[in-house]
């Protein structure tokens, strides 16, 4: 994603090679004409490829497609071609322009006589639009393009629906992200003609679930793997994804250098991809907040509160309300560091109060823990208990081993703490 040539790389490198036709039309054709499918291949391909054809599990190229059209002799180019402008949609979405994405998919979508396959396509992409703002909304959406595309014999574009069916979970907070993604991938990689940005996008997906879950080493081994997978052919944002990834995943780990390292590359990836491109993206604004708490986590408390602030008023600026909370619990835990107990609270009930609104089970116990933290900061031993039950009740409800064994081992180290500050 790095200047117009670039992202029509990136676009071009989405989906399959070949032209984009109505499979079904095909093999209709095909049918109304009595031929074999030996008879439409003739010498110059072969039955299956043309079997793929009509399935939709390849594409031809335009010189082949000419050719079935020829033999077939009842239909035409324009109609065997797919009646949904792909590439345009595709464009849009590669170029991050998701309110004029969202504006051609509505409209197509009212089309009362667009195709089945054309729905399908365009319930994506409408999905698409909306995941950062509204994730519930682009669940729905992914979940219905994913079956239409599947009846319309894209098995491509319904695994990627798929893929963005756990994006959207993860948004959520829905610990479910984890399998849902697994599930993309595995789907994904049973099909012919695979592209490695997909693959790679879909390994960095899982990662980032897998951070969720506090599960740093899975976490750092699948975004090495997408690493792999993609080689040189990762544009800017996708890099900066990971690196971002690898960062948090090192933090978790304790390997607090190594992640400010992989931040900073984050970060410029990340500013450099908003210098080409214009528009602030979601994933700037929460790269700026962790870049934040690795500084402030290493005594660099006003460059911290910098990168955070930059963060909020990006989280404001384009309208995205999944990730502010994070946000909020870091400008707490920056003032509780810098001993501002007072402020450091009323950042931390504004991160619950958040949290809540939106459903992050997650972001809503962390919120908690933090909150205990600080009554037990304050010698408030009773709010202390209270918050870390509930921070425990949501992990339970949750089914969150992980972070409610690390929940568990803070509340007993401030426990151990205010027992000795008592003696």
């Amino acid at each position: 994603m790095a200047g117009r040539d670039a992202r029509a790389r990136g676009t071009r490198l989405r989906r399959p090679r070949g032209v984009a036709v109505d499979a079904a039309a095909l093999k209709r054709a095909r049918l109304d004409a009595g031929l074999s499918l030996a008879e439409v291949a003739g010498d110059r391909m072969t039955r299956q490829a043309v079997h793929l054809f009509e399935t939709g599990r390849a594409r031809p190229t335009l010189v082949k497609l000419r050719q079935i059209v020829e033999r077939l002799g009842n239909i035409s180019i324009e109609a065997a071609l797919a009646d949904v402008d792909e590439d345009r949609l595709a464009e849009l979405d590669e170029q991050q322009r998701f309110p004029e994405l969202g504006t051609l998919a509505t409209r197509l979508l009212r089309d009362v006589n667009s195709t089945k396959r054309t729905r399908a396509i365009v319930t994506y992409y409408a999905g698409r639009a909306v995941v950062n703002q509204a994730p519930a909304r682009a669940l729905t959406l992914f979940r219905r393009a994913r079956r239409l595309l599947l009846r319309v014999a894209e098995p491509w574009l319904a695994a990627e629906a798929m893929d963005w069916e756990a994006a959207a979970l993860y948004l959520m907070q829905d610990p479910s992200a984890t399998e849902v993604g697994a599930q993309a991938l595995e789907r994904y990689r049973a099909l012919p003609e695979r592209q490695p940005h997909v693959e790679a996008r879909m390994l960095e997906h899982l990662g980032t679930y897998r951070l969720q879950r506090g599960e740093h080493a899975g976490a750092i081994e699948r975004y090495r793997e997408a690493l792999e997978v993609a080689g040189a052919r990762l544009e800017l944002a996708r890099l900066a994804n990971i690196y971002h990834g690898l960062a948090e995943g090192c933090r978790q780990a304790g390997e607090m250098r190594q992640a400010l390292d992989y931040m900073e590359r984050a970060v410029h990836f990340y500013r450099t991809e908003h210098d080409v491109r214009g528009p602030v993206s979601a994933n700037l604004a929460r790269a700026e907040n962790d870049y934040g708490v690795h500084l402030m986590r290493m005594g660099h408390w006003e460059r911290a509160e910098e990168m955070i602030r930059a963060a909020l008023d990006h989280y404001e600026e384009i309208g995205v309300a999944a990730g502010r909370t994070h946000a909020l619990l870091s400008m707490g835990e920056l003032h509780q560091l810098r001993n501002r107990l007072d402020e450091a609270v009323d950042w931390t009930v504004q991160a619950i109060e958040h949290s809540q609104r939106l459903g992050e089970t997650v972001a809503q116990a962390t919120a908690y823990q933090q909150l205990g933290e600080l009554w037990a900061a304050s010698g408030d031993a009773a709010g202390f208990e209270a918050c870390f039950d509930r921070a425990l009740e949501i992990l339970d409800r949750a089914a969150l081993p992980e972070r409610r064994a690390e929940c568990v081992a803070r509340q007993a180290r401030l426990r151990t703490a205010a027992a000795a500050g008592r003696q």
